[in-house]
């Protein structure tokens, strides 16, 4: 009975990492126009959207920096058993820093530092607390770029992708078994810090004034945690002999990203810009968890699709020192059916953006206001793995988030 216990908690640790979901947050001047700057060169966050765009800035230093603030609300609810909660997650907060300089005339140098992918989810006392109670993933990525100008109309450049990230989760053995507290059992597992590394390369095309093409790649990173840490909490007596902290290794990809974008000024005040990004999801094609205490590794099926994502932008040009912003993108859920998790429930969303931005010579002040309506959708899924053991827990799910932001940005003609 306890060997057939224990085999059933390590099966279930089969969904710790969702995958990691993309944070489009990467710039509070382009995310006023739906995060479509792949073909928009006009301060230093050009050196995330495309670096190859930074050899046509027209000041020699530009720095740019934010910060926005997540605020989600999910909601769970299965019929059939009358179940009904709500998340109570925490404020997020990914920042971003981008520097370029121009150090010849063909010459240009950038750098930026950004969180792509994230996630912070807590649910309490609720009838899925066998799957999670609640999770915590960062992923920074430290991206040199260098740039060059071939003509006054196409640029190229290479990046260098430092990725660096960790976990942290906690779900129950199983929704009845307690310790001998009266306390429920639950595992917390730590993947520690881990690095990786990747590389980006982009090129931008600027055939006049009014018109501008780009197109970006990353390529995808693998976060390796081989030192991870499980420990067990509210334990009973006659499981403290093999419920014990013991090490584990498991990987965990970021996807590569592929992005085309357009940018038009049909007038002198008026910005328009369209952006299509396409991720390939489809590298998450499993998890596998191998523990160091000599029990079965843990093996669940993610089956991740591709996805694409159509972005729309507007600027406009009040007058000489103000703008106001706005765009949509609808967003593309890679969880196929029967994968969703609640970990980081991940929808179907569409997305508004309103952006206000105010320059003063050498310093812009950008302010940034995003919607994100995600779509109901119904999912069950295995938990504990398939099999004669494996029971299947879902219902129906409905979330949105309201995430403002702002950014500072400097630069030096």
């Amino acid at each position: 009975m306890k060997k057939l216990l224990i085999v059933l908690v390590f099966l279930s640790f089969g969904s710790i990492y969702a995958g990691g979901y993309r944070v489009a947050l990467q710039g509070q001047r382009m995310l006023g126009m739906a995060h479509a700057g792949l073909s928009v060169f006009n301060n230093a966050e050009t050196a995330f959207f495309n670096p190859a765009g930074i050899a046509f800035l027209d000041r020699k230093f530009n720095l740019s920096f934010g910060v926005s603030g997540i605020m989600s609300h999910i909601k769970f609810q299965n019929a059939d058993y009358n179940w009904a909660y709500e998340t109570d997650n925490p404020v997020g907060t990914p920042v971003y820093l981008y520097a370029t300089y121009q150090a010849t005339d063909n010459v240009s140098l950038g750098l930026a530092v950004y969180t792509p992918f994230g996630s912070s989810t807590v649910w309490h006392d609720w009838a899925g607390s066998d799957i999670v109670n609640d999770i915590s993933m960062k992923v920074f990525y430290i991206q040199p770029s260098f740039a060059y100008k071939f003509s006054d109309m196409f640029s190229a450049s290479a990046s260098l992708i430092l990725a660096y990230g960790g976990v942290s989760y906690n779900k129950n053995i199983n929704r009845y078994l307690t310790g001998d507290n009266g306390e429920k059992t639950n595992a917390q597992l730590d993947s520690g810090m881990t690095s990786a590394a990747g590389f980006g390369l982009s090129m931008a095309f600027k055939p006049s004034d009014n018109l501008s093409f780009g197109l970006n790649y990353r390529s995808s990173v693998t976060l390796d945690a081989k030192y991870g840490k499980a420990e067990f909490n509210n334990v009973p007596a006659f499981l403290s002999n093999t419920l014990k902290t013991t090490g584990f290794s498991a990987k965990l990809p970021m996807p590569a990203e592929l992005g085309v974008g357009i940018s038009y000024k049909p007038m002198d005040n008026l910005l328009l810009a369209f952006d299509y990004n396409y991720t390939y999801w489809s590298i998450y094609k499993e998890l596998r968890i191998d523990f160091k205490n000599g029990l079965p590794p843990s093996i669940a099926n993610k089956s991740y699709q591709n996805t694409g994502t159509f972005r729309f932008g507007a600027e406009y040009q009040l007058n000489d020192n103000m703008f106001v912003r706005a765009g949509y993108y609808f967003d593309q859920s890679p969880v196929t059916e029967g994968h969703f998790s609640p970990e980081t429930p991940s929808l179907d969303t569409n997305n508004y953006t309103f952006g206000f931005g105010y320059q003063m010579n050498k310093w812009t002040v950008d302010l940034s206001l995003l919607y994100l309506d995600g779509k109901e959708r119904t999912d069950y899924t295995f938990v504990n793995g398939e099999g004669p053991s494996a029971h299947k827990f879902g219902g129906t799910y409905v979330g949105n988030a309201i995430i403002p932001g702002i950014g500072i940005s400097y630069s030096i003609k």
